[in-house]
């Protein structure tokens, strides 16, 4: 399936964490294909981020930087904008700093998903919703099957837990809250990587500031795999699930994961970001006390079949393409030319 950008132009798009690092890049997608779109968000929370950076605000017809466990204000703002489809990403997706505050994951994650969910539902305006949860939801004791849509939830760290109760939540309102009858569709994507991330605590941002600053990085667990993917394969697959939506497709599956058929090791990607960066780095192993599963995987023949959705970057590429950013914007070249640079070779064929 290709995205139709006549179907997408004009349409009011409210997009919950865009000044996040997909929300950035989400928001600059959905003006390529001539969206309006309205943000609501809490302003980010790293000292530097994408959103800063690329002027991502001055690409949404209005912002609203709130929070969206605030449920009168979440409902304003849906109400307020005329939305036709809403995109939810806004969260707390932090692992460790959900150890740190579990009741913090728990309220945005839960609550906050919840405020969202049922006020674009009960809007008579809105054609369909994307939620946004993770990889992470399905329950893992380390096995060596990937994971499809079917399998158990579950979560070892509050961060994981609460986005396993995120998706019984939406399960919930759809079937009981939804006047409508609206489609509402969680995504469930690997990790995603791309130029542009600051978050706190990632192994990208961290391996680009260890490169750039001749420090030792470190390390959790150099062996541990997971379905790395750059970030605009991701973005197209929740396109394509709110594309379906939009064109009233039947029997829209309720959840679909997104991810590539292999897996890339941790020390695997570090190497491939030293070639990149055309320097050696040195790294030390930490002992962390929260729960990592050595091996993740996630099986997308439901994207692949239903949406015709499959990756455009191999992993390997995908770490390219992400060094290769950084490396650019070290260099003088600006956050917004970058990613404008990205989409414009991304979406040939596509759009």
């Amino acid at each position: 399936m290709d995205l139709n950008p006549n179907l997408w132009h004009g349409k009011r798009v409210l997009l919950t964490g865009h000044t996040g690092f997909k929300g950035s890049w989400l928001t600059l997608l959905l003006r390529d294909l001539g969206a309006e779109v309205v943000g609501l968000s809490l302003a980010p929370i790293s000292p530097q981020s994408l959103y800063t950076d690329a002027r991502i605000g001055s690409e949404v017809s209005s912002e609203f930087l709130q929070d969206i466990r605030d449920g009168a204000s979440v409902e304003r703002a849906i109400g307020a904008s005329r939305i036709e489809y809403v995109f939810h990403l806004a969260a707390q997706a932090y692992v460790r700093r959900s150890v740190k505050n579990p009741v913090e994951s728990f309220t945005t994650n839960i609550l906050g998903t919840a405020n969202v969910v049922l006020s674009a539902l009960a809007s008579s305006t809105v054609l369909g919703v994307t939620v946004v949860t993770t990889d992470k939801v399905y329950e893992n004791f380390g096995g060596k099957t990937p994971f499809n849509e079917l399998d158990k939830l579950g979560g070892l760290d509050p961060y994981s837990a609460s986005k396993a109760a995120a998706e019984l939540v939406v399960s919930s309102i759809r079937s009981s809250n939804n006047p409508h009858n609206i489609p509402v569709t969680t995504v469930r994507a690997g990790n995603v990587i791309g130029g542009g991330d600051w978050g706190e605590e990632r192994l990208v941002p961290d391996l680009v500031n260890a490169l750039h600053n001749d420090r030792p990085l470190l390390i959790r667990n150099p062996n541990a795999t997971r379905p790395w993917q750059h970030v605009l394969d991701c973005l197209f697959g929740y396109l394509l699930v709110a594309q379906s939506h939009i064109e009233k497709k039947i029997d829209v599956p309720e959840s679909f994961n997104f991810g590539p058929k292999e897996s890339l090791s941790v020390i695997e990607l570090v190497s491939l970001f030293e070639v990149a960066f055309g320097k050696k780095l040195k790294y030390d192993t930490v002992h962390s006390s929260i729960p990592e599963t050595e091996w993740l995987a996630l099986d997308s023949a439901l994207a692949h079949g239903y949406l015709g959705w499959k990756t455009s970057f191999t992993q390997v590429e995908s770490v390219i393409q992400t060094a290769q950013w950084y490396t650019k914007l070290r260099n003088g070249t600006d956050a917004r030319e970058l990613m404008s640079q990205d989409i414009s070779k991304f979406k040939i064929n596509k759009w």
